[in-house]
């Protein structure tokens, strides 16, 4: 029987803090109905994770022994699950208790193809709360991230979210080729939203309480931005608005 929510959570390492937010999540898929599920990839961990790592049943376990991208990890792991939504989420970000449900309420809406959420910085700053698009080599980057600033309403639309917190249903995903396999760690996500607008959905940004995320704990991931946005630079400019 499949699911009504997936979990895809790709980890290498920090295994404390993929608990956390495994609990995180559970926690606030408390207040949605229907079952959930979560599907960990392990990333060429040095230290394997094990299945004794995570007692709940309703973790399964995907293991790469060499390091693969985000995109391609996230893809497997979508073909290992048959949940009607997935939600592709970082290790270091820590749901709230209303997250999920008010994610789901606005992002099963007719129309909407991705639903984001705003995310802050263990301080109370804003770490996301939509992308939007500069001119030039700028491209896309985090509205007032930084900032102390509240949610002016339920939720905005936007071309593009974070895939730090991104849900979409798995039939959409599965139509629009899910993410493209080329970006080496960075802006596949961006590259998806894109691709989902292209195909006649919305993107929305939602006031799902007060989910945290630290943010780039991955080794190496700034090197790895480089080449990624060269790709998406190359992909997608001119083709996008200019709204930051």
């Amino acid at each position: 029987m499949s699911s009504r929510l997936c979990a895809v959570i790709v980890s290498r390492g920090l295994d404390e803090m993929l608990r956390f937010c495994l609990k995180c999540f559970f926690e606030s898929a408390e207040q949605v109905s229907g079952s959930v599920e979560a599907v960990v990839v392990d990333n060429a961990s040095l230290r394997p994770y094990l299945a004794t790592s995570f007692p709940d049943s309703r973790v399964r376990l995907l293991r790469f022994d060499a390091s693969t991208g985000f995109a391609a990890a996230c893809n497997q792991a979508v073909r290992d699950c048959e949940a009607e939504h997935l939600l592709f989420l970082n290790n270091d970000v820590f749901l709230d208790r209303s997250t999920l449900v008010r994610m789901l309420q606005h992002g099963t809406v007719e129309g909407v193809g991705v639903t984001g959420s705003w995310l802050y910085f263990p301080d109370g700053r804003v770490q996301h709360c939509g992308v939007v698009f500069g001119d030039g080599e700028i491209g896309p980057y985090h509205l007032h991230r930084g900032q102390f600033m509240e949610p002016r309403s339920q939720f905005e639309t936007f071309q593009a979210v974070t895939g730090a917190c991104l849900m979409v249903s798995r039939a959409l995903f599965n139509r629009i080729g899910g993410f493209d396999e080329s970006y080496s760690f960075g802006l596949e996500d961006i590259d998806l939203c894109l691709r989902v607008r292209q195909a006649g959905q919305r993107v929305i940004c939602v006031d799902a309480g007060r989910p945290m995320h630290f943010e780039s704990f991955t080794p190496g991931r700034i090197e790895l931005d480089v080449s990624s946005r060269r790709l998406f630079m190359e992909r997608w400019r001119d083709k996008y608005t200019i709204d930051g």
